[in-house]
């Protein structure tokens, strides 16, 4: 039987790219291991298990060209591997320290139980890989893979500069394309920062729809007549999707969202900040700092005094959410029919992928509860973007406006005092690519068959390194990540020294390049540490979008 609406959930997976190799232990790198282990390879497990049971429904995955880049580099995966084992001998010493105590011990167990069947997928069913799993997911229905913009620069901020959107959206196509074999059509928008013009620029790399905060659709002019329970068409024929507001509340409020139910795991109870150093061991400690171990104990409780975490009365609770849940989107629906014209109601609900199972560790379990409710109710189901694509009810054209979401709703999180020192450092470093750009195409033109042409062709060459190079220290310089941090105190000095390190980079590099006989001992490190995007010479220098 038809079902009169569809759930969009949207999960939007992206990290700042970080790989030091000449570190064995780096303390952002455990980012990215704490979001394989928590929320990655979860999200796998409990589509694998839909699929065992039959449940029906389709999870909207994006997953950004930075995190791409990390989720296919040999280097982390294999510390990764590591990773899962290190934590593994933690759980084991743990087990030693608790026998004897009942309440922890059963904590302890089931994180025991958990690790192991992690490390089971990671390694028997992902083959230590997490690419091929996704395309076999997608592949029987169970996902429907998305992609964002390169590093996820907040793309308002470039508005003056296109030729570096274009870069953006080049590295944005190629990364997915090289990942998952076809070009990808739909677009998560970094921070959904969205400027007049914008689709325009998508529609040039074969995107079809992207998505917007909710005041970005319906401030639109016209007002889209559906509001956001509808795809909105944009004057460059794309279509855009609001987010919807309670769906959202529901699960992002502090106040009142399912994450803060005083049974949930506390997150901010990990026992790296309770166990003495030499007991963690050296992997657990980075440059005297001690390195979250995922291990947490206490559940949120309601106040400071914490009590002991039951994940069986929190696993419980998850199903109450995810009923809670459908019936709200069921309810949403039921109310918006009478005015829908006779089509479907389409409701989007976008989150940051980490909130599930990082940051709220019974997200997934959560995401897989709604499923099996959904796949009972009569009124809604887990679509894919690609069906409301297919049937929007809003025939019009409409013109987004300028829009994001995060505090404030229009750019104040990535715009502002307290960041606004990067910008002009951006476009120094744009100034010196385009005057090597400019050397390189003279050289070009100039060699020829001569022993002096190939010797201008063997500088071309080395050239090119140099600016393929730049290139890469400019877009991971323009990643959203670090004004976030800056602007929200977190980690804020690091973010700091990403900036200033990949400014000095670019400017440390094209000194360099300019040179006669250039010092490539500074290129070939860099080439080795922030190696990412492999073809982004082409990108640079190719005039074709």
């Amino acid at each position: 039987m038809a079902k009169p609406g569809r759930v969009h959930l949207l999960l939007h997976a992206h990290l700042p790219f970080v790989r030091e190799p000449s570190f064995d232990r780096f303390l952002e790198e455990n980012w990215f291991f704490e979001a394989m282990a928590e929320t990655y390879l979860p999200i796998i497990q409990m589509l694998n298990r839909l699929e065992e049971k039959g449940v029906p429904g389709t999870l909207n995955f994006s997953v950004s060209s930075a995190l791409l880049a990390m989720l296919t580099d040999k280097l982390l995966l294999t510390r990764f591997s590591a990773h899962l084992h290190k934590q593994l001998e933690l759980i084991e010493r743990e087990k030693v320290r608790f026998q004897g105590n009942s309440e922890l011990m059963e904590v302890v167990d089931f994180y025991y139980r958990r690790q192991l069947a992690l490390i089971n997928t990671w390694e028997r069913d992902c083959g230590c890989e997490i690419i091929p799993a996704l395309k076999r997911l997608e592949q029987i229905g169970k996902i429907n893979l998305l992609t964002c913009v390169g590093t996820h620069p907040f793309l308002p901020a470039y508005q003056n500069d296109i030729e570096a959107i274009r870069l953006q959206l080049k590295i944005t196509v190629r990364a997915f394309e090289d990942a998952f074999g076809k070009k990808p059509r739909g677009l998560w928008l970094p921070e959904c920062g969205y400027f007049e013009g914008l689709d325009a620029i998508l529609a040039e790399y074969g995107f079809k729809y992207f998505f917007l905060e909710t005041h970005g659709v319906l401030l639109a002019k016209p007002a889209p007549k559906y509001g956001v329970f509808s795809p909105v068409k944009t004057p460059a024929g794309l279509y855009c999707m609001g987010r919807e507001q309670s769906s959202s509340m529901e699960v992002w409020s502090r106040k009142t969202g399912y994450p803060g139910h005083p049974e949930y795991r506390e997150f901010f109870k990990d026992i790296a900040h309770e166990r003495e150093s030499e007991y963690l061991g050296d992997y657990f400690l980075a440059a005297g700092a001690h390195i979250e171990t995922g291990l947490k104990y206490y559940r949120i409780t309601g106040s400071e005094d914490k009590k002991i975490y039951r994940p069986w009365n929190a696993l419980r609770l998850v199903e109450d959410h995810a009923r809670l849940f459908v019936a709200n989107r069921e309810a949403t629906v039921s109310s918006l029919l009478p005015n829908m014209d006779g089509n479907k109601v389409s409701i989007l609900c976008p989150y940051d992928a980490e909130l599930f199972g990082h940051w709220w560790f019974e997200g997934p379990l959560f995401i897989e509860k709604m499923f099996e409710r959904a796949a009972s109710s009569s009124v809604v189901e887990m679509a894919s973007l690609e069906d409301s694509i297919r049937e929007p009810a809003d025939k019009d054209v409409h013109k987004p406006i300028f829009s994001s979401w995060g505090e404030g709703g229009f750019g104040e999180v990535w715009m502002n005092d307290e960041v606004a020192f990067q910008y002009p450092m951006f476009f120094r470093m744009r100034k010196m690519m385009d005057d090597l750009k400019s050397r390189i195409s003279k050289v070009a033109g100039k060699t020829s068959g001569s022993a002096v042409g190939n010797t201008r062709s063997s500088k071309a060459t080395m050239v090119k390194r140099f600016l393929a190079q730049m290139a890469r220290e400019l877009v991971l310089f323009q990643a959203s990540d670090w004004a976030f941090m800056i602007h929200n105190n977190s980690a804020a000095d690091y973010a700091r020294a990403r900036l200033n390190g990949h400014y000095e980079n670019v400017c440390a590099l094209y000194k360099e390049a300019v040179k006669a006989n250039p010092d490539t001992k500074l290129l070939k490190k860099l080439e080795q540490k922030n190696n990412l995007f492999p073809w982004i010479g082409e990108c640079v220098l190719s005039t074709n979008h």
